[in-house]
């Protein structure tokens, strides 16, 4: 149970720190017919920056439990 939970934690710990940066991004691609014409638009989109401080947290609490488990 030790392990488990030191490595989601570590894991949730990077993903959320990223997040949180703003180093994520996504593209979104939007697209438009109007006759014969088709117009598109990809915009640079990133993950909420709640998202990533409820994953630090979250990641923070495993570590913690993680830790003070017993074998």
């Amino acid at each position: 149970m030790r392990t488990p939970l030191l490595v989601i934690g570590a894991i949730l710990l990077v993903v959320g720190g990223l997040i949180s940066a703003g180093v994520i991004k996504y593209d979104s691609k939007e697209t438009a017919e109007l006759g014969p014409i088709e117009f598109s638009v990809t915009k640079e989109k990133s993950p909420p920056l709640n998202l990533g401080w409820i994953l630090l947290g979250v990641g923070a609490v495993a570590v913690v439990i993680g830790v003070a488990s017993k074998k």
